[in-house]
């Protein structure tokens, strides 16, 4: 799923294991022939432990971590993004402020328990943050969600965030999905959507509507079409299944495949690619919200609380129950996992 929480299992990740001096070499590489999979974090699962802390040291230490995050996202809005730097920074901040100014009247403020704003486990090598806002009564809103995922390990790092919108039944418009997976600091994979709520094939018109009469298919070809990126193609059938044909799935790498860094490294072609189409397809999103979507009949509104629930449940109990207990312990999984149902 992208990141820590999303209900959808974006991120399809490559691992492999050799066996190197009685131990396990991790090799996490962006691959589209890789394994389907879930969250990212089941990817991480079996890596080399670090020094641990004494339990009484942890807890000091995991309390004051949850205190500076606490104190940081109040002064930042709603969400933060403290692993991100630079321009990938800039871009999921962006975002996240206009999320903020475009529906923050329709969100209730966030009640989600601050050992679920943010958490560590007891290795100390992976950290996160989870962060959930409720919509309003009569809001067309379900809830809105910003998490990041940080992992610190022997073999490099991996830093996830995402931005999620799911919207109520009294729409039909798409969900949003946003998320940005970084592996190091020379690679990349863009995952966004407008979630599609109804079938394409037996809704032409909901096609149509949100599709092809918006500017995703222009944006997601200048994409394609630009020689620092290419094609992020999941290996998942339930993935492929659930984002739209216009979904911007993309890799970019810093390294060119000669082996010489790409000019202006990996900060200039997501200031200059990815934060531009991130920001009109954003765009296009919030007019789908705002104005294209349209009220639904009793029927289509059973429909799409059956679908909606049926893919979050799936994120629930696939993703994040079965698979982020092996990074970050059972307690701490089912607190994530108990907000998550919560919606707050």
């Amino acid at each position: 799923m992208i990141g820590i929480i999303a209900p959808y299992p974006l991120s399809s990740l490559l691992l492999h294991y050799h066996n190197c001096t009685k131990a396990f070499q991790l090799q996490l590489t962006f691959s589209a022939s890789s394994k389907p999979s879930g969250l990212a974090v089941v990817h991480l699962a079996r890596a080399a432990k670090q020094t641990t802390f004494t339990r009484k040291t942890r807890i000091v230490a995991q309390n004051a971590d949850a205190a500076a995050a606490a104190e940081s996202k109040g002064a930042m809005g709603w969400v933060e993004f403290p692993r991100m730097s630079g321009a990938s920074l800039l871009l999921m901040e962006s975002v996240a402020e206009s999320m903020e100014k475009e529906l923050g009247s329709g969100l209730n403020p966030s009640r989600t328990p601050a050992d679920v704003s943010y958490f560590k486990n007891s290795e100390g090598n992976a950290e996160g943050s989870i962060n959930i806002r409720s919509g309003k009564e009569g809001s067309k809103i379900d809830f809105v969600l910003g998490s990041w995922l940080s992992c610190n390990l022997p073999f490099g790092s991996l830093h996830i965030s995402t931005l999620i919108a799911m919207l109520g039944p009294d729409t039909d418009a798409p969900h949003l999905l946003f998320e940005f997976i970084q592996n190091g600091q020379d690679s990349l994979v863009l995952v966004f959507d407008l979630l599609p709520r109804k079938d394409l094939v037996l809704e032409p018109e909901y096609l149509q509507r949100f599709y092809e009469e918006t500017r995703l298919e222009a944006i997601r070809q200048e994409l394609e079409n630009a020689p620092e990126s290419e094609r992020y193609i999941s290996s998942s059938l339930y993935v492929r299944s659930v984002v739209s044909p216009t979904a911007l799935l993309f890799k970019v790498n810093g390294i060119s495949p000669s082996g010489k860094p790409i000019e202006g490294g990996i900060e200039r072609v997501i200031s200059e690619l990815l934060h531009p189409a991130v920001k009109k397809a954003f765009g296009v999103w919030l007019q789908s919200f705002q104005t294209l979507g349209r009220q639904v009949t009793e029927q289509e509104r059973s429909f799409l609380v059956k679908r909606d629930e049926q893919i979050m449940s799936k994120g629930v109990e696939v993703d994040l129950s079965a698979n982020m207990p092996r990074l970050f312990g059972q307690k701490i999984a089912d607190r994530v996992v108990a907000a998550f149902r919560k919606r707050e």
